[in-house]
């Protein structure tokens, strides 16, 4: 119960048309990156625009889940509630995994959100064959999206200056996991690199769905896979974290 408690006041915060930042990011990021999809097809004609909105709900979803999972234990230490959460009767793990698990719904707003602009205002139409295939593809994302946000929030939180690094990874991320390029057609250390993160199969299972490509099944099974392996790493060292910070009381002990 704690913990839907937690995901329906996270939902409830990031939200909150006060959040300015992230409300950009859900709301008005897709409808920047779908505008230029629509001048590329005015120019050149030729754009599989199907892909390309895919990508920018894709684009926005990763926006979203890097700077609001990855600030999500920075922003407990701006506000000098770090102390209070590791001294309630809850671990540290439900707190991050709540927050992780939130905001990769409410980056499925951004998604949903993409389609409606490209169909109503841009008048995009999106072929996907097999609707329920697709939606398993995007949970299986979600999934994964939520271990990553986990893992960067445990990350960023020993940095001071987060939103430096937020921004130095948003692009390379983008790039390397195949949202525009598929990744074997990646240099080859590269494509170790991207095989390695469990976004990188979450993308490639959804692009699979959309063309009813029999290779989405192994997809999807490698993502889940690869993603727990992320999430049990990321159990053992939150539970070093808070016995760190249960005996310390304090971040700097790290």
């Amino acid at each position: 119960m704690n913990i839907i408690y937690l995901l329906v006041r996270e939902i409830k915060y990031f939200t909150n048309f006060q959040n300015k930042m992230y409300q950009f990011l859900l709301f008005f990021q897709p409808l920047i990156f779908l505008t230029i999809v629509y001048f590329l097809q005015q120019l050149r004609g030729d754009v599989n625009t199907d892909r390309f909105v895919v990508a920018s709900a894709l684009i926005s979803m990763w926006s979203y889940v890097l700077y609001s999972s990855g600030s999500s234990l920075v922003s407990q230490r701006w506000n000098d509630t770090l102390k209070l959460i590791i001294a309630a009767p809850m671990s540290l793990f439900q707190v991050i995994i709540s927050k992780a698990f939130s905001n990769s719904i409410i980056a499925l707003i951004t998604m949903v959100l993409s389609f409606i602009y490209a169909k109503f205002i841009f008048g995009f139409s999106i072929h996907i064959e097999n609707y329920y295939l697709f939606y398993l593809s995007v949970l299986v994302l979600i999934f994964s999206l939520c271990v990553v946000g986990l893992i960067l929030a445990i990350v960023f939180a020993s940095f001071q200056n987060v939103f430096d690094y937020q921004n130095l990874i948003h692009t390379p991320i983008i790039l390397i996991c195949g949202v525009f390029i598929p990744v074997d057609q990646l240099p080859a250390v590269i494509e170790y690199i991207a095989y390695g993160i469990p976004m990188t199969w979450g993308i490639k299972a959804v692009y699979e769905a959309i063309d009813l490509n029999t290779m989405m099944y192994t997809s999807m099974i490698v993502s889940i896979f690869v993603s727990f392996i992320y999430l049990f790493l990321a159990v053992f060292i939150i539970r070093k974290m808070e016995m760190v910070l249960r005996q310390h009381g304090k971040w700097g002990a790290m």
